[in-house]
């Protein structure tokens, strides 16, 4: 610089402000280098886990809705319903800024409130272990932790949202601990009608959420396919300290299955037969109820006994089990001696004292101690139900060619295939000696005659006697009707007829008579009932214990009643298995055969309701029924088979749900609003089941109060609802 430069004021200036200028870009060059340094070497590991995420989103599959099953009025008796997870966030900014004391003291509020909103009488939650399990996600500085490891219902989930920590603070909003928990709404299986016939619909299990939910048995096992819908596709990326999810390929919801199932005959069934296995402290039972014009089955339980002495479903006896079946399957004997012309009904047979002797064995009829039956007609074996007098009558007619005595078995369509739309069905087996020679004895066909020697699960034994009330069809057992998606029939099942015709015209009359006068005179006499006419059979055997034989550890009994009611105009087949009853005789007819009338009386109770009360009307004014509100189709229907008159059965369309009222001496139907989500429905008038439902179908959970029909409701008609939340109902006769 020259020296007129250098003395120059403005110019030295310019030199300072342009060395400030450098010295300052030469520092924040310094600080950005050094930040560079920072977020390479000490926070490296925490960008690079969060590029990761940025860059490479998670793959995520997309569960879809599980298609729900329905009892044939349209009741749902499985669906899916949402529940929710609490995870926590310890990288969120809000928890990371808290001091250790304030940290603690929030969480410690946190796990009381839990434990006290979220304990049960059967499960205690401590603060304690809350704090313990949250302390290993800190540790771990996890982003998806679990505050506790339960599943909550959106109530419980609101309900823990208003306590502290949780609640919002006024006019400072959400605190550090809301702002670091993110619920997840998942998915789970839920049956409205708790276990009535819950062996039958079946479980799942797996993960709902992430599109692993199989079908584990029943109804939802073999229309597993169907009912769980086709996964989806999404991807899940973290974002600004959220888990945040796409969806690429949304899921499709699964079908809707619809079964023969009535869960009132259901409950009607079901609580007779646990009240018999509580009185004689079975083992285990069965009954089912099948509809004798269709084939369908309208009920099916299964209870078996557990350590503590309940019963729960946890066998799928009624087709699965393989004992023999006893004097049930002495029908079966007669129904082909008839057919072959080996004897008559007015026969004699000679019983003597009960006892016969078979090769190195006898023989016993249960009366033998008393000196047997002596002379009787081939009927009157069946009345009395006499292994002696069956099994004289099937020797003589089959003991050259006992293979043609099983093939007439075989055509009578017992041991036909039947295909069920539950797994576990096992075959009905009445070998052949021609199968397997060595293992034919001469007491074989004998002891074959009477139910031994012979595996017939129960659901075949029905399927049978069913053929018989049914005038000689054999009608497949079945559970579904029909498969719908997006409201379109998909599948559908009809009444199928397998054979028509089990056995001659004048055979099958003769079978009839025999199975009333089981009732009217012989072991079936407490089937007896003074308002329906019962037919059927009784029937009693010793399990065998395997290797051990019949006696192993003591002697245990299998009793059964298989009948139809009314007997004059069949509608109804029903067959009960108790095994293994204590304290009591083990009689079909005493045990099993109760359990039938029981359910008779109250189905028939139900069905046919007494003429209504005319006793003195006023002039000129025809009295009308009261009909509370409901489902169109049984209230319409059962209007139509007592003859009242309605004003027009078109008026209420295809609506679902209608409230019946009184209009110029004739019925009215008014259509009532359809259940939604979100709304509350009107549901004056309508039964307690018929509310429940409604009301579960719009989200809602509900506490009862009295019994009958629906007088009051504490939310109001057409008030806007949220998920979970709770209504009263007021119930009335």
């Amino acid at each position: 610089m020259k020296r007129e430069e250098r003395n120059n004021p403005v110019v030295n200036k310019a030199v300072r402000h342009y060395r400030i200028v450098g010295a300052i870009m030469i520092l924040v060059l310094l600080v950005v280098f050094a930040k560079v340094l920072k977020t390479i070497f000490v926070e490296g590991d925490k960008w690079r886990a969060i590029g990761e995420t940025l860059h490479r989103p998670e793959p995520v599959d997309l569960a879809p809705i599980r298609g729900n099953i329905y009892a044939a009025d349209g009741r749902a008796v499985a669906i899916t319903a949402p529940y929710y997870r609490l995870y926590f966030d310890f990288q969120a900014e809000p928890i990371k800024l808290l001091k250790p004391d304030s940290l603690n003291k929030l969480l410690d509020t946190l796990a009381l409130s839990i434990s006290r909103k979220l304990s049960t009488s059967s499960e205690s939650i401590r603060p304690a272990d809350l704090k313990k399990n949250w302390r290993q996600g800190m540790a771990k500085k996890s982003r998806y932790w679990p505050v506790i490891n339960k599943d909550i219902s959106y109530l419980q989930m609101k309900e823990l949202y208003d306590m502290p920590p949780l609640a919002a603070v006024p006019r400072k909003g959400l605190g550090p601990i809301p702002r670091s928990i993110r619920p997840e709404e998942k998915a789970k299986r839920m049956m409205p009608f708790g276990s009535l016939g819950s062996r039958t619909i079946g479980s799942v299990y797996g993960s709902m959420d992430e599109g692993l939910s199989q079908g584990k048995n029943g109804i939802e096992l073999h229309y597993d396919s169907l009912l769980r819908g086709e996964i989806g596709k999404g991807s899940r990326i973290y974002v600004g300290g959220r888990r945040i999810l796409n969806t690429i390929d949304p899921p499709k919801r699964g079908c809707d299955v619809y079964t023969t199932l009535d869960m009132d005959m259901q409950s009607i069934v079901e609580v007779e037969l646990r009240n018999k296995l509580e009185e004689v402290m079975g083992e285990s039972g069965t009954a089912i109820l099948m509809e004798v014009a269709t084939g369908q089955i309208k009920a099916i339980t299964n209870l078996q006994r557990t350590a503590s002495g309940g019963y729960i479903e946890a066998k799928n006896y009624a087709v699965s089990d393989m004992s023999e079946p006893g004097s049930t399957f002495k029908t079966v004997s007669m129904m082909v001696a008839l057919d072959a012309g080996v004897v008559h009904p007015n026969d004699i047979i000679e019983t003597g004292n009960g006892l016969f002797s078979v090769g190195k064995r006898v023989v016993r009829d249960h009366n033998a101690h008393k000196g047997g039956y002596g002379s009787i007609t081939a009927a009157q074996t069946i009345w009395y139900s006499s292994n002696v007098g069956v099994s004289k009558i099937i020797l003589k007619g089959f003991a050259h060619d006992p293979d043609k005595y099983v093939e007439a078995v075989r055509r009578t369509g017992i041991t036909d295939k039947f295909d069920l739309e539950i797994p576990g069905e096992a075959p009905a087996v009445v070998r052949k000696r021609a199968d397997n020679p060595d293992r034919w004895y001469g007491t074989t066909l004998a002891w074959m005659s009477f139910g031994y020697e012979t595996q017939i699960p129960p659901i075949h034994t029905l399927a049978f006697y069913n053929a018989i009330a049914n005038g000689g069809r054999l009608m497949r057992p079945y559970f579904v009707t029909k498969v719908m998606d997006k409201g379109e029939v998909i599948r559908e099942n009809k009444p199928t007829v397998l054979r028509d015709s089990i056995c001659k015209r004048s055979t099958l009359l003769a079978i009839q008579d025999m199975l009333t006068n089981v009732v009217a005179k012989g072991t079936g006499l407490p089937v007896k009932s003074p308002t329906v006419n019962i037919s059927g059979k009784t029937g009693t055997a010793q399990i065998s214990q395997g290797k051990g034989g019949y006696h192993a550890g003591g002697t245990m009994h299998l009793v059964s009643f298989c009948g139809y009611f009314p007997t004059e105009n069949p509608r109804y087949t029903c067959m009960v298995v108790v095994r293994g009853p204590r304290g009591v005789y083990p009689s079909g007819g005493g045990v099993s055969g109760a359990v039938v009338r029981q359910i008779a009386e109250k189905l028939l109770a139900i069905q046919e309701p007494e003429p209504f009360d005319t006793v003195s009307p006023l002039p000129n004014i025809k009295l009308l029924p009261w009909v509370s509100a409901g489902q169109r189709e049984p209230i319409v229907s059962t209007l139509q088979a007592l003859k009242v008159p309605i004003k027009d059965v078109s008026a209420s369309g295809k609506s679902r749900w209608i409230r019946p009222t009184e209009e110029n001496e004739k019925i009215g139907l008014r259509v009532m609003s359809q259940a939604q989500r979100g709304v509350m429905p009107n549901v004056i008038g309508l039964s307690a089941q018929d509310a429940l439902y409604m009301l579960q179908l719009s989200g809602l959970k509900v506490r009862t109060n009295g019994w009958g029909h629906v007088v009051r409701q504490s939310i109001n008609y057409g008030t806007k609802v949220s998920q979970g939340q709770t209504v009263v109902i007021d119930l009335s006769m």
